[in-house]
Order: structure tokens, then sequence, then C-alpha cells
């Protein structure tokens, strides 16, 4: 999820001026919302985040995951040394072999299409 903040804050009897107006849209910025995963998490509720971030997990594989929003890709990425979720080639995962996160900063890319989750791409450094 994105979220657009304002480069300029109108009062509410200003008036717009071509100067206030281009601060408005070139200062404003724009943020990507992650989902973080709890502890022990064996299900994983991103909220439609395209960033999701797997911390110190035990729960072995991941059997489903909520919220994502479909044919959104979205990335799974490993932020902790202790994370060991798993995923598993394996209905619902369409993926290119089974994934286990084991380093700071590996990933994976997946798509819901409404029926499965389809690798797009990972990384294992």
């Amino acid at each position: 999820m994105s979220t657009i903040e304002k480069g300029y804050t109108f009062g509410t009897t200003e008036l717009v001026t071509n100067v206030k107006l281009h601060t408005l849209i070139d200062s404003a910025t724009l943020s990507e919302t992650s989902a973080d995963i709890a502890t022990n998490a064996s299900i994983v509720s991103t909220a439609g985040a395209k960033i999701v971030n797997l911390y110190s997990c035990s729960a072995g594989s991941i059997s489903t995951i909520t919220g994502m929003l479909t044919n959104i890709p979205f990335m799974l990425i490993n932020r902790s040394s202790g994370a060991s979720l798993a995923l598993l080639d394996a209905s619902p995962f369409l993926l290119n072999g089974n994934v286990t996160p084991n380093s700071v900063g590996s990933n994976i890319t997946l798509v819901w299409d409404g029926t499965n989750y389809i690798e797009l791409g990972r990384i294992n450094p």
C-alpha cells in the first residue's frame, strides 16, 4: 500500500498560487507500506502490502498467505538471520523449488492469481 504525503498544506483562508501548487506537488513524498510477520507465524497476513518482512520465525512452513491483492506482485524478504520459515513447492504455491529464506536479504517475489501464489523471482545472497 502506498501513501502520499503532501508537500504543502494550505491554511483555511489561504489562496492557491502557482508557487504553492508546485510546492504541493514537487515536495510530496511517496512511501511504500510493508507488513511485518510476527514470531512463530504460520499464516502470513499482509494486509495488501507489496513488501512483507519475515523476522525470527520458527513455524516451519507457510501454508497460506492472507490479505493479498489479485495480480499484484509482492515480495517476502528475510530481515533476520533467525528466520526459518519455508515455502514449499506445493499447492497453493507454484514455485521453482522449495524456498527457505535463511540469510538476511534473501527474498522471493510472488503474485496471487486468485487460486495460486506464482513465483516471479528470488534472490538468496
